[in-house]
């Protein structure tokens, strides 16, 4: 293994941040050549030139026969001990290796800041609000927390201020171009406590090559409903005695099929009113599903995998489906072209969004340092290193919509698309719903899908429980 590769690196910087951060102690041994060889898929002499790197740097002193021993840090500039902040990101997140890329240049260009991914799952969130707090993970605790959209839902069943801190009086380079419908999820009464580092738009994703082998034009800003139920019917076919094409394929998320009920004047809330009155608002965006699946039959009816679709789309056996930015890293390496334009629009021209946001935790002692992290992700550096290195698109606008940032990691046509959306968007955290209405709300609309219900008796029972 050469000494610049990637494991070498890691290697060096996770002794280095152990030994200036004070996590292993003067007086104490490294662990061994051996241990340290298998822990990192490195040879031993490999391991060795590492421990002679530190070595030469002070840090450590190898004595024969018994191993490496920490060594006393001095109080020289180039010595200090540096900062530790630990930065939760929610897993599973397709931007994981954008920002493991961002951390890496952070620390490279921070000798006295070093920031730590502590990666954590979503189905354990709940334990993030409390396990922190616990004595044995105080070194572990969050200093800055990745906020993604459920996360914000969750939180509005908690006391914010309890897991997060106000950003109060935070200076961003970047604050006066960052999109402004993406601040209001992370605002409680008056205080920010989250800031937007990407989001996207929920777009029409299309197969390509599967509309030119068609015959048929691929989509565009100028498509109507109509438009796009005729190419759906089109793109549906019977492949062979067993399996079918559709033209769509839509998920049963909530972060998908309100948009057809927005794009038809529907409205979650209303005045502080969760489920108000309908008076036939939104109920023809739902019908419009329905006819897709049963009427038209150019659509298959999924359950609750909310990434069925990409996963069917990907295989390329759906001509379309209700996608976003994020989920386009993984149609990099199809065999088919695709691309990405605005859904077409309904009665309204409505748009939903998704985002990711970051935060600083509650118990974090290091609140200058976390904040100072913050300014340099919504710098303009790293803002065009999120356009570059994912598929997401960043939250400064002048970045977002510049052809002076490249977006290479974008395989597909229409990346600039999402511009077309942003005349009337919302984050599908400020539709007025909290965690438990969005959750039996999710619930119900299976009994819509499998027709056992329709809408507005699922709207009126829910109405009847909320109101």
């Amino acid at each position: 293994m050469r000494a610049g590769s990637k494991k070498y690196a890691k290697l060096l910087h996770d002794l280095k941040l152990g030994i200036m951060s004070g996590e292993m102690k003067e007086g104490e041994y490294i662990p061994s050549e051996n241990t340290i060889a298998e822990q990192y898929g490195l040879s031993r002499p490999t391991v060795r030139k590492a421990v002679a790197e530190l070595a030469g740097e002070g840090l450590i002193r190898t004595i024969a026969g018994k191993g490496s021993v920490v060594l006393a840090l001095g109080d020289s500039p180039g010595n200090r001990k540096v900062t530790l902040l630990n930065l939760y990101w929610m897993l599973p997140s397709y931007e994981y290796p954008m920002i493991e890329e961002i951390v890496g240049r952070f620390n490279r260009e921070h000798a006295h800041i070093q920031v730590r991914l502590v990666p954590f799952s979503s189905e354990i969130t709940p334990l993030v609000y409390a396990g922190y707090k616990q004595q044995d993970m105080q070194e572990l605790k969050p200093d800055l927390i990745s906020i993604s959209n459920r996360f914000l839902f969750e939180l509005e069943a908690e006391k914010i201020e309890a897991v997060l801190q106000p950003l109060t009086d935070l200076h961003l380079e970047t604050g006066n171009d960052i999109y402004d419908f993406l601040w209001k999820p992370a605002r409680r009464g008056g205080q920010l406590f989250a800031v937007p580092v990407s989001f996207s738009p929920v777009m029409l994703v299309y197969n390509r090559s599967m509309f030119e082998e068609g015959g048929l034009d691929v989509p565009d800003g100028g498509w109507t409903w109509d438009d796009f139920v005729q190419a759906a019917v089109r793109l549906s076919r019977q492949i062979d005695d067993s399996t079918v094409q559709y033209g769509f394929a839509l998920s049963p998320s909530f972060y998908r099929w309100p948009l057809f009920f927005m794009q038809e004047g529907g409205q979650f809330a209303r005045s502080g009113q969760a489920f108000p009155p309908l008076n036939g608002a939104g109920e023809a965006g739902i019908q419009f599903i329905l006819d897709l699946i049963y009427k038209h039959r150019a659509a298959p009816l999924l359950h609750t995998a909310s990434d069925l679709s990409e996963q069917i789309f990907q295989q390329g056996k759906v001509g379309m489906i209700l996608s976003t930015y994020y989920l386009c890293t993984l149609y990099e390496e199809s065999r088919f072209d695709w691309g990405v334009c605005k859904f077409p629009a309904g009665r309204h021209d409505r748009s939903l969004a998704i985002s990711t946001n970051i935060g600083i935790g509650k118990g974090c002692e290091n609140v200058h340092e976390a904040r100072y992290f913050i300014q340099y992700l919504l710098s303009t550096p790293i803002q065009a290193l999120v356009k570059e290195r994912s598929t997401t698109l960043p939250a400064v606008r002048t970045v977002a919509e510049s052809a002076e940032y490249p977006h290479s990691a974008f395989a597909g046509s229409g990346y600039e698309s999402f511009r077309e959306t942003l005349g009337d968007i919302q984050l599908v955290n400020d539709l007025g719903l909290t965690c438990e209405q969005v959750t039996k709300l999710s619930r119900a609309m299976e009994m819509v899908w499998f027709r056992t219900e329709t809408f507005e008796q699922v709207w009126r029972s829910l109405a009847r429980e909320y109101g």
